[in-house]
C-alpha cells in the first residue's frame, strides 16, 4: 500500500463543541467531530447537512435563460415539432440526455439523443453531427452536459434553420455561444445560489421549470437517473446535490428505471444497499463502458425503454463491454508498466508514455492508476498516423491545465482543469512535450508530496459497534466534497494475516484491548508480505458493517497502515543486513518491484524480518557507497546494479548516508 503521510484533523476539533453537537444530534463524539472537521461549526448549517431528505431547492427560474429556453420549448410542444438532444459520452451525458428526451417525449415532443462517437468525432459539439440532425428534421437541438463552447457550431445550426438551447455546467468564458438560451449556474451573470450542479443536475432545472408538476414529484419520478449522473460525475455531493444523491441511492436500492434495474440485477446485488460506492464502482462504469468500447447510445437506449427483456439485453451488452474494457485496460496498464521499468524515471515529475493505437476510452483510467502508483503526474498517447490523442492526471502540487497551456502551440487543442487534462498532438512533437512539460513542473518547483490520510478522530475498539457505525451513515451519501469518514485505531497488535481472492486483497485480525478487529485492505494483497503476527500497528481506515450469509462482521476497509517501531533494531541495518541483502540483490541482478515484494521476498529467503523502512535505509547506503543505484516511485522501488571490482571492499561505517541514517534512528530511539 503506498506510502502516505497521515493527517489527524481532529487534533484542532473543539471537544467542548463535539460533546454539543454529539448531545444536540444524538450522534456519537466521533461522528459530532466529524461535522467540525467539515467545517459545520454553525448548529443550524450542521442541521441542514444532516437533513438530507428535506426540498429545499432553489427555484429554476434562478438561472439566467430559463425562462427563455421554457418559451421555445413549450413553442416545440405546440407546433409538434421534432428535437434532438445532444449529449456526451459519459455518465452525465448519458443521464442527462435521456432524463431530457424521456420528459420531452411525455410531452409529445418527437424526441431524439445524439451521442457523438468518441473514437471518431470526439468530444463535443460538430457540424458534421449538425448537418446530419439537420436533414433529418429537427428544427430545435437542446445540448445537455456539453455546449458552453459552441461558438461556430451553434452559428452553423442557425444558418441551417435549427435553434440551439445550451445547458452545460462546465466552467465558461465571460462570452457566450449566440443561442436562444444558455444555463449554466457558472455564468458568470448568473446569481443561482449552487454553482456545482452535475450536468444532469442543470437538464434537471430545465425539466421542472418546463413542468407543470413539483419539484419533489419530479425528483420522485427521475431520482435515479438524476443521482447516478451527479454521484458518476463527481461532483461536491452539498447542497441540491447531497438532496438528490440520497433520494436517487433510495430509489435506486427500492424502485429503480427499469433499465438500471436490468443493470443492478446483472451486478447480482440482493441484499438491500444505499451507498454512492455501488454507483460510483459497479453501476456507472457499466455505462461508461459504453461510450469507451462501442457505442453510448446503447446506455441512452436502456435508459429510455420500458420493457424489462430489451433492458436485459442491453445491461447484458453493457456488462459485456465493461469485462471488454477491463481486459482493454490491463494491457494499456501493463505496457504502460514495462515502459516505466525500462526508463530511468527517477528525476521526471511527468511521465510522457506513448503507444500506436492505445484506445481512446481506456488511456484516461489507466493514467490515473499510474499517477496514484508512481506518485507522478502521468500523460498517456495514443499514436495515431495524424493527430495522437491523450489524457492525463495529476498529482497535488502541479496543476495539468496551466502545464499543457505552456507547450499550447505545438498541440492542436487541449482542455480540462488541475487534475486531469487531454489533447491532441503529432506524433514528431511529443520528445518535445515530454521536455517542456518536465521543464514547466521544475521551473515552478512543483514538489512531489507524499499522498495524504486525512483521518477524522482517533479511536478505540469502544467505537467499533453496530450502533456507532449505523450513525456515522447520518453524513452519507458520501463522495466528493463529503468524503467517507476515515478513524484510526492506534497500537493494535496483528494476530492472524491472510489473502483473499488469490491474493488481491488482504485482510488482517487485530487485537485491541482484548477484543479482536477485521482490517480489510483491497488490492493490496502484497501488504500480507510485509507484516507479521505480533507486530503492532495503526491502522487507519473506513469502519463498515458486513452482510454475509446472514452473519454480521465489523470491519475496517483500511486506507493506510503503519507499523509501531518497537526497537531501533527494525529500522537500523547491521552488518549482516548489509551482507545479505547484497548477496541477494547481486543474484537477482537489476529490478523493479514493489518495496512490499520485495521486502518479503528478503524476509522468506533471510529468514528473518526485513522491514520496507530497514531496507531502504540499506538501499540508501549502497547508492552512496556507488555500489547500486535506486529510485523510489510511489509503491515501486528501482533498482540498479553498478559494476564493481572484484575483491573491492567497502566500509558502510565511511558512508555519509548510513552515519545520517543511524544519527536519525538514534533520536528516535532515545
Amino acid at each position: 500500500m503506498l506510502e502516505k503521510e497521515w493527517v489527524f484533523l481532529d487534533e484542532n476539533v473543539n471537544e467542548a463543541q463535539a460533546e454539543a453537537y454529539a448531545e444536540l444530534f444524538n450522534i456519537p463524539v466521533i461522528v459530532a467531530k466529524v461535522l467540525l472537521n467539515r467545517g459545520f461549526t454553525d448548529a443550524a448549517e450542521a442541521k441542514k447537512f444532516l437533513d438530507k431528505n428535506s426540498d429545499s431547492f432553489y427555484s429554476p427560474s434562478l438561472l439566467c435563460d430559463m425562462e427563455k429556453a421554457v418559451a421555445r420549448i413549450n413553442e416545440a410542444i405546440e407546433k409538434k415539432e421534432h428535437v434532438v438532444v445532444y449529449g456526451d459520452y459519459d455518465v452525465d451525458g448519458i443521464t442527462s440526455t435521456a432524463l431530457l428526451v424521456s420528459f420531452l417525449r411525455e410531452k409529445g415532443i418527437d424526441a431524439q439523443a445524439y451521442i457523438p462517437d468518441r473514437q471518431n468525432e470526439g468530444y463535443g459539439i460538430n457540424k458534421g453531427a449538425i448537418k446530419s440532425i439537420s436533414e433529418s428534421g429537427a428544427t430545435l437541438i437542446i445540448s445537455v452536459d456539453t455546449g458552453i463552447t459552441a461558438f461556430e457550431e451553434t452559428e452553423y445550426a442557425k444558418e441551417l434553420g435549427c435553434d440551439v438551447i445550451i445547458t452545460d455546467h462546465h466552467e465558461c468564458k465571460q462570452e457566450l455561444p449566440n443561442a436562444i438560451a444558455v444555463i449554466n449556474p457558472k455564468r458568470i451573470d448568473c446569481n443561482y445560489p449552487f454553482k456545482d450542479l452535475a450536468g444532469v443536475g442543470v437538464a434537471f432545472k430545465l425539466v421542472c421549470a418546463a413542468s407543470e408538476k413539483s419539484e419533489r414529484e419530479l425528483l420522485d419520478e427521475y431520482a435515479d437517473i438524476v443521482a447516478l449522473g451527479t454521484i458518476a460525475d463527481v461532483v461536491s455531493l452539498k447542497d441540491e446535490n447531497r438532496i438528490i444523491a440520497a433520494r436517487g441511492i433510495e430509489k435506486l436500492s427500492k424502485n429503480p428505471n427499469t433499465g438500471l434495474a436490468a443493470v443492478i440485477s446483472t451486478l447480482g446485488l440482493r441484499q438491500k444497499w444505499n451507498n454512492c460506492a455501488v454507483v460510483s464502482y459497479s453501476i456507472a462504469p457499466r455505462l461508461n463502458a459504453a461510450g469507451r468500447m462501442s457505442n453510448a447510445m446503447i446506455a441512452v437506449n436502456l435508459l429510455l425503454t420500458k420493457d424489462p427483456l430489451e433492458a436485459q439485453e442491453l445491461a447484458i451488452k453493457l456488462d459485456t463491454d465493461n469485462k471488454n474494457r477491463q481486459n482493454e485496460e490491463k494491457i494499456i496498464f501493463d505496457q504502460a508498466v514495462e515502459m516505466i521499468n525500462g526508463t530511468d524515471i527517477a528525476d521526471k515529475k511527468v511521465l510522457v508514455l506513448a503507444k500506436r493505437n492505445w484506445h481512446h476510452g481506456i488511456i484516461g483510467v489507466v493514467a490515473s492508476r499510474i499517477c496514484e502508483r508512481y506518485n507522478k503526474t502521468c500523460i498517456l498517447i495514443s499514436i495515431e498516423d495524424e493527430w495522437c490523442k491523450s489524457s492525463g492526471r495529476s498529482v497535488e502540487g502541479l496543476n495539468l491545465f496551466d502545464a499543457l497551456g505552456h507547450c499550447s502551440d505545438i498541440l492542436e487543442k487541449f482542455g480540462g482543469h488541475a487534475y486531469a487534462a487531454g489533447f491532441s498532438i503529432k506524433e514528431e512533437y511529443i520528445p518535445e512535450l515530454d521536455r517542456r512539460l518536465n521543464e514547466f513542473a521544475n521551473q515552478c518547483q512543483c514538489e512531489e508530496k507524499l499522498p495524504r490520510i486525512l483521518i477524522d478522530s482517533k479511536i478505540t475498539v469502544k467505537d467499533i459497534n453496530a450502533a456507532t457505525i449505523r450513525k456515522t451513515e447520518v453524513l452519507a451519501p458520501y463522495g466528493a466534497g463529503n468524503k467517507v469518514p476515515i478513524f484510526a485505531l492506534m497500537n493494535a497488535k496483528i494476530v492472524d494475516i491472510k489473502t483473499l481472492s488469490e491474493g488481491k486483497h488482504c485482510r488482517l485480525l487485530v487485537e485491541s484491548e482484548n477484543r479482536l478487529v477485521e482490517a480489510i485492505a483491497f488490492g493490496s494483497g502484497s501488504m500480507a508480505s510485509e507484516f507479521c503476527i505480533g507486530d503492532l500497528v495503526d491502522i487507519a481506515g473506513e469502519l463498515n458493517i458486513n452482510l454475509y450469509n446472514g452473519q454480521v462482521r465489523l470491519q475496517i476497509i483500511v486506507s493506510g497502515i503503519r507499523i509501531v517501531h518497537k526497537e531501533i533494531g527494525e529500522i537500523l541495518p547491521d552488518r549482516n543486513d548489509f551482507v545479505e541483502i547484497y548477496r541477494y540483490l547481486r543474484q537477482n541482478g537489476n529490478m523493479s518491484d514493489e518495496l512490499a515484494n520485495l521486502s518479503g521476498q528478503l524476509t522468506d529467503k533471510l529468514g528473518r524480518r526485513i522491514m520496507r523502512e530497514k531496507l531502504i535505509n540499506v538501499l540508501r547506503v549502497f547508492k552512496d557507497l556507488e555500489i547500486l543505484n535506486f529510485n523510489k516511485l510511489g509503491d515501486v522501488v528501482q533498482i540498479t546494479l553498478n559494476e564493481t571490482e572484484k575483491g573491492k571492499k567497502v566500509s558502510i561505517d565511511k558512508s555519509k548516508e548510513y552515519q545520517l541514517i543511524k544519527k536519525e534512528a538514534e533520536e528516535l530511539y532515545k
